[in-house]
């Protein structure tokens, strides 16, 4: 039996890339190596520096942002915020400065409290717009830090525009070659405790039965079962048993990005986890029925006794439109489109069945958004799936026998996954992509079908499906409702 606990702990160090092939002609990417950071603890946006790309203007998305900086008024209205803003484009790589911007360049990121670095902002008693090398820890924001959009430029460098008070932000020390990224990873192998070799009782049950399938009495009745048993037995024995409650001692392995410093003092605390769960219960059972049925013959016709159903169906489909808390973006309906659905279910009884699904639905549509390459004034169409397919599980309870006319009532969930989104404007498709991921679907359903014989029967349907699809610019919720007519055939 072992008692100790091995632990073997690795550091990864990895430099970060540099910025070395970016124009730095601004103040915001120079640092002075004698100079110490202040302490900047006040609230956000009071001094702003570019006024147009602030949370409370309603910049809140990657588009938003691309909105607003390529939007006339904003040059208008801020000329010299604006000119400023463009000279860091350029600096970063982009060459015709705001032009070359597009979304892909724009992602959502956090500054880590203590964060050190250059701060833009602006003095309205000179006036005069400057950076102040500070150590950010300013009131007011959230728990996972200061949120920001990182703009990076084609060739990889980049520079904070922080949502509250819309001002650059860049981060740096004042001695390039003191400072190194590193990623830490700890792994620490488990140890497992186990016990010497023990004797455990064993109970073991064995039963046999007949069932005897007797007719029904009535023509359209259900037969009958009778179960007698046959012989039973039931004893108690012993075995040696080595596996029993084993104990284990493990770490959880972790990896952590961390820029460590000169006078930094990196201290790694990783927590011992112990699972007691035992591999075996105290006791073992052993039990084993067997059923032998036996049919017994009946006279006239046999009842439906078909166990599977397979269910195609087709028709039109409608969706709701999202709602965006932006009064600048307007949003329609873009129609129906045809719809189509697969079904394979298990027949468990006359009212309840349950299988998998796969639906055909397209999901699309209507926004004034400005995207890049959309003529202005101009709608555009979203398609988030062309198609999108729900694969999920359902459970249908049916009302009626199986022959003739029966009603249902079905649940289902699962799983969407979006074929192909793209935005199309007047006739052209745009570069720009809702770039939309697989999410969890729900699903409501209502209809009627008619049998005309234990295999084949037509069904009418009624659907009210939920989308919860989540997209680099935003989250959608949508809701689809299919109207479908196909066949059932039952074996």
């Amino acid at each position: 039996m072992r008692y100790f606990l091995f632990i073997v702990l690795s550091l990864l160090l990895g430099q970060a890339r540099s910025q070395d092939n970016c124009r730095k002609s601004s103040p915001l990417f120079r640092f002075d190596p004698r100079e110490h950071p202040r302490l900047f603890t006040d609230k956000l946006g009071n001094h702003p520096q570019f006024p147009f790309l602030q949370r409370e203007k309603g910049v809140t998305t990657p588009n938003l942002v691309i909105h607003f900086v390529k939007d006339p008024e904003s040059q208008v209205k801020y000329p010299e915020e604006f000119k400023i803003f463009d000279q860091l484009l350029k600096d970063i790589g982009f060459v015709r400065g705001y032009k070359d911007l597009h979304t892909v360049h724009v992602r959502k990121s956090y500054v880590q409290d203590g964060t050190i670095g250059n701060l833009g902002f602006y003095n309205n008693e000179k006036p005069q717009y400057n950076y102040i090398y500070v150590r950010l820890n300013p009131a007011g924001e959230g728990r996972r830090g200061i949120p920001a959009w990182k703009i990076t430029g084609p060739s990889g460098c980049w520079f904070y525009i922080l949502h509250t008070c819309g001002n650059a932000f860049y981060p740096g020390h004042t001695n390039d070659d003191c400072c190194k990224e590193i990623k830490a990873e700890t792994r620490i192998n488990p140890l497992e405790i186990k016990p010497q070799a023990v004797d455990r009782p064993l109970h073991i049950k064995i039963t046999f039965y007949e069932g005897r399938i007797l007719p029904a009495h009535r023509r359209n009745g259900k037969a009958d079962t009778l179960v007698t048993l046959l012989r039973s037995i039931d004893t108690l024995m012993s075995f040696r048993d080595t596996i029993g409650h084993t104990l284990k001692v493990y770490v959880a392995d972790t990896v952590s990005h961390l820029l460590v410093c000169r006078d930094t003092v990196l201290q790694l605390r990783p927590r011992l986890l112990v699972d007691s769960t035992p591999g075996a219960p105290d006791s073992v059972q052993y039990v084993l029925s067997d059923t032998a049925y036996v049919s017994t013959p009946t006279k006239g016709n046999t009842p439906c006794q078909k166990k599977w159903e397979i269910a195609l169906d087709g028709g039109i489909s409608f969706n709701s439109i999202p709602r965006f808390d932006n009064t600048t973006i307007h949003t329609r309906t873009d129609g129906s489109h045809p719809a189509a659905e697969l079904a394979i279910s298990r027949i468990f009884n006359h009212w309840f069945q349950a299988g998998v699904m796969v639906s055909y639905i397209t999901l699309s549509y209507q926004d004034d958004v400005a995207y890049p390459g959309s003529a202005p004034n101009t709608y555009n169409t979203v398609y988030i799936g062309k198609p999108i397919l729900p694969i999920q599980l359902f459970g249908k309870a049916t009302i009626g026998g199986p022959l003739r006319w029966q009603s249902n009532v079905s649940l289902s969930a699962g799983w969407s996954l979006p074929m192909k989104d793209q935005i199309i404007n007047g006739g052209n498709t745009l570069a720009t992509k809702p770039g939309v991921k697989g999410g969890p679907t729900a699903g409501f359903k209502m209809g009627v079908a008619y049998f005309f014989s234990c295999k084949f029967g037509l069904g009418l349907t009624f659907s009210g499906q939920y989308f919860s699809n989540k997209a680099d610019a935003m989250s959608y919720h949508l809701f689809a409702l299919p109207i479908t007519l196909g066949i059932r055939y039952r074996f």
